[in-house]
């Protein structure tokens, strides 16, 4: 096999063997011997080296992009170790505000468990996978792909109203309530909103997800749930692997196919690219696969179609299926999942 081919493959197919264990009971396990079964064949195939693996954030310059991450993770577990706002108004209502505030997997988490049954639990968590596209704290593709175009956030909102509409949960979705943590409804409700409006601005993002983690450890430290470090593993695991595929001279070579692509495609480039992301972000992971994306476009130094960013971050953003996964409702939600995905590409076609 040809040397450049091994390489790529050796550096991505662990990605999808990660997508692939997603659902399990047993993931972070399997998450795991991925990773070490990734490192010992990119040893073989003299992808990786030894030392590299202390070498790497910095050699792929995606130090800060890491770091946003590393640190939305830690935001996102103790986010959902203070539990359900209290929110009025409709399910759909609490489903979108939940995903902007609290970020859609641990919002659709926190979700399924008030939820009457998995249906019920499939369209909570996919409406507050549409509330994640409202600000950059929802979703780590708005994390990473905003910190680039903080114009994108007003751009895809939108787009996150039509998911929610799409997902619409019933008015008997949700049959259980109430508070759990330090702060009362509204206190704990302000202070994420202050974070999530303090995230809007790339500066202030890192400094926003830092400070948010420490007051929520301290404000709910006597009343909060278990926190979730499974889902921060999962995170470090997935980074891992990009990395890996970084190393592999993946993100180059879709780069390169990007480039030469992008003017004979025309119009159907940005609907075709968000349908792409979408099919990626499903198949491994979505924070995985905002890093990755990041990493292609930094390649992509020829590339000058408006918008590219936006259909991006709309296919990453809609094709993941974290928010089903953390329900525990992915059968249940396929269809409305794959509506939404249509209404991603359709609606990046005709506004972006």
């Amino acid at each position: 096999m040809n040397g450049v081919v091994l390489s790529a493959v050796v550096g991505t197919a662990p990605l999808l063997l990660f997508g692939a264990v997603a659902a399990r009971r047993w993931r972070l396990r399997g998450a795991a011997a991925v990773a070490l079964l990734a490192a010992i064949a990119g040893l073989v195939a003299g992808v990786l080296a030894p030392a590299d693996v202390w070498v790497l954030p910095m050699y792929t310059g995606l130090q800060n992009e890491l770091l946003l991450l590393l640190a939305w993770a830690l935001f996102a577990a103790f986010a959902r170790s203070v539990g359900l706002l209290r929110i009025p108004g409709p399910p759909v209502v609490v489903a979108v505000v939940l995903g902007a505030l609290l970020g859609e997997i641990p919002a659709a988490a926190i979700l399924s468990l008030a939820a009457k049954d998995k249906s019920a639990a499939a369209r909570l968590a996919l409406a507050a996978a549409g509330g994640g596209l409202i600000g950059r704290l929802g979703d780590p593709a708005m994390l990473l792909m905003g910190a680039r175009q903080p114009q994108i956030v007003l751009t895809l909102a939108p787009l996150g109203l039509i998911c929610a509409v799409l997902a619409w949960p019933k008015r008997g979705d949700l049959v259980a309530g109430g508070v759990n943590g330090g702060l009362g409804g509204l206190g704990r409700c302000l202070l994420l909103s202050i974070v999530g409006i303090a995230a809007l601005f790339p500066t202030f993002t890192l400094p926003a997800l830092v400070l948010g983690t420490v007051a929520l450890a301290i404000v709910s430290k006597h009343r909060r749930g278990p926190i979730d470090l499974a889902a921060v593993a999962w995170s470090i695991v997935g980074l891992f692997l990009v990395l890996i595929a970084i190393a592999g001279g993946a993100p180059e070579h879709a780069a390169r196919g990007i480039e030469l692509v992008a003017e004979p495609l025309g119009a159907w480039f940005l609907p075709l690219i968000t349908a792409a992301a979408a099919i990626l972000s499903a198949l491994t992971d979505g924070t995985a696969a905002s890093l990755l994306c990041v990493s292609v476009m930094d390649r992509a130094l020829s590339l000058r179609v408006e918008g590219t960013w936006a259909a991006l971050a709309a296919g990453v953003a809609v094709g993941g299926l974290g928010p089903l996964i953390a329900a525990g409702a992915l059968r249940q939600g396929s269809l409305r999942w794959l509506a939404q995905l249509v209404a991603a590409v359709v609606y990046v076609a005709v506004f972006v």
